[in-house]
């Protein structure tokens, strides 16, 4: 039901071009995955989702378990059906990354990369200040003013519940800022959730590819330890999460590390990292999916992508040319320019961020297009060298 087949390598590179062959699409890799929190994009209308050029879609198993939608889209067929995407590679998350954001992460102030003068601020003084209660059992949120906790079993029910192609193994996504004794213990118990979470999968009989996830922040012993006891497990791809530390770095190491050690023969997966010097420098070291929240967040904060840059539209809104003419997003198609998307902004139009949303995710679905076609006729690093210009 699940296969990965690796297409093409790159010359002097890991970076490779793939197919993952799930019920609903045949996923070809590099690829982002757009974020659909809550079973939904965000700013589009529903009955647009089809139109839209995404391949790949990754839904929070944790927000979708507070606000009830669990059961409804159980009910409904499950999230392809739910959605009614059923030409579309759907992940459901684990909940591991709520347990940073809502935990050290919420506490540190800070996200999956942390860098040099945070951590020279704060540097491994936080170990015993989660706001979340973590024991071998689960991780206890507090949520509407109730205990509520997440199990490994927690997790895999919620997620065949959803029914998604690709689910992944509970995991605690460490801060930047935890000490190596803390991130050494966590990983550990994470990779003993990992049995668990295999072992409930194998219980449902599901249908779903499960990844595991590699841990162990940005220290190689650990990294290496993790990628290899992950590996040895009975999961159809690999997740690679937790912190990075500095990106300039630690990001390339660390990837090298892990991917020295996973098998070629099945897929990996970014979690959480989407900008753009992320991606070439992650997609090098042999990554085939990624996730982030950038295309849709940024869009509701008037930012959009294009191939000359990162652009904010107030600094444009003098500015009457259209933001892609090469574009085929629905702003584009229509000739929207960036004075007249300013004013939508300005009168704080739906409109506005329905235009900027849909642009963002159809330049991210061609920058990914331009990057597999890349590898395959071997102009990787030109084009990669075009991007850099700008990003």
């Amino acid at each position: 039901m699940f296969s990965f087949d690796i297409i093409s390598k790159l010359d002097n590179s890991r970076a490779r071009t793939g197919v993952f062959h799930t019920p609903h699409h045949d996923l070809e890799t590099p690829e982002l995955a757009i974020v659909a929190t809550d079973a939904e994009i965000r700013s589009i209308p529903k009955e647009l989702w089809k139109e839209l050029p995404c391949k790949y879609l990754i839904v929070n198993t944790y927000h979708t378990y507070t606000k009830k939608l669990a059961t409804p889209i159980h009910n409904a067929g499950g999230i392809h059906r739910y959605m009614n995407l059923r030409k579309c590679a759907i992940a459901t998350d684990s909940g591991g990354f709520q347990v940073l954001s809502l935990g050290f992460g919420l506490k540190h102030n800070i996200g999956k990369i942390a860098r040099t003068h945070a951590k020279e601020e704060m540097f491994y003084k936080n170990d015993n200040e989660n706001p979340l209660s973590i024991s071998e059992d689960g991780v206890t949120f507090q949520f509407d003013g109730q205990a509520l906790t997440f199990h490994p079993e927690t997790s895999i029910d919620i997620q065949h519940q959803l029914g998604a192609d690709i689910m992944f193994a509970f995991d605690e996504c460490t801060s930047p800022l935890n000490s190596k004794e803390y991130i050494r213990s966590s990983m550990q118990r994470t990779h003993r959730w990992l049995d668990r979470c295999i072992a409930a999968h194998k219980s449902h009989k599901g249908k779903q590819a499960l990844f595991g996830i590699v841990q162990g922040g940005e220290y190689e012993d650990l990294r290496r330890e993790s990628a290899k006891i992950v590996s040895s497990k009975d999961v159809s791809g690999f997740g690679i999460g937790g912190s990075f530390g500095d990106f300039k770095e630690a990001m390339g190491k660390t990837l090298s590390w892990v991917i020295d050690v996973l098998p070629d023969e099945k897929p990996r997966h970014l979690l959480g990292i989407g900008k753009i010097r992320d991606i070439f420098a992650s997609v090098e070291q042999g990554v085939d999916l990624f996730d982030c929240v950038i295309p849709t967040r940024e869009a509701r904060h008037r930012v959009l992508y294009t191939k000359k840059g990162r652009v904010n539209v107030r600094k444009m809104k003098t500015v009457s040319e259209v933001i892609d003419k090469n574009c085929q997003c629905f702003a584009c198609r229509q000739k929207l320019t960036y004075s007249s998307l300013w004013e939508l902004f300005a009168k704080r139009d739906p409109l506005s961020t329905f235009y900027a949303t849909a642009h963002n995710i159809w330049f991210f679905a061609d920058f990914m297009r331009q990057i597999r076609e890349s590898i395959n006729n071997g102009n990787y690093f030109k084009l990669k060298e075009e991007y850099s210009r700008y990003y």
